[in-house]
């Protein structure tokens, strides 16, 4: 509880040097020199936007070449891709066939009879 106060103590006497500072600064400060540090100020804030900007952009850029890279480590010779294998899902080509229907890829029954037993 003592270091809550003290921290709370600090913070309070941290804000008012900050406030009176500032305007002691704006008295005794020529305007000039006030303009010159604001132009100073928002003009590293520009180039601090701008680097950001390019980090992000570059980052997501290698980003999507390391996935490509695992994706194509990962999957087997011959192998589609997934988002291709998905694309077809959402169009409904791998839909269930209906109950009369034979799908010619449905090769369950063949596995099944060698086995001997089924899921």
């Amino acid at each position: 509880m003592r270091r809550v106060f003290w921290i709370g103590v600090g913070v309070a006497i941290t804000v008012v040097v900050v406030v009176r500072g500032k305007k002691i600064l704006a008295r005794y400060a020529p305007a000039s020199l006030v303009d010159q540090a604001t132009e100073q100020v928002n003009g590293l804030g520009e180039k601090v936007v701008e680097i950001a900007r390019d980090f992000r952009t570059e980052f997501t850029l290698a980003r999507d070449a390391r996935e490509q890279e695992l994706m194509a480590a990962l999957l087997a010779e011959g192998q589609e891709d997934p988002d291709v294998v998905r694309a077809r899902r959402a169009a409904g080509r791998h839909a269930r066939p209906a109950a009369g229907d034979t799908n010619p890829f449905d090769d369950t029954d063949d596995v099944e009879d060698l086995l001997g037993y089924s899921f």
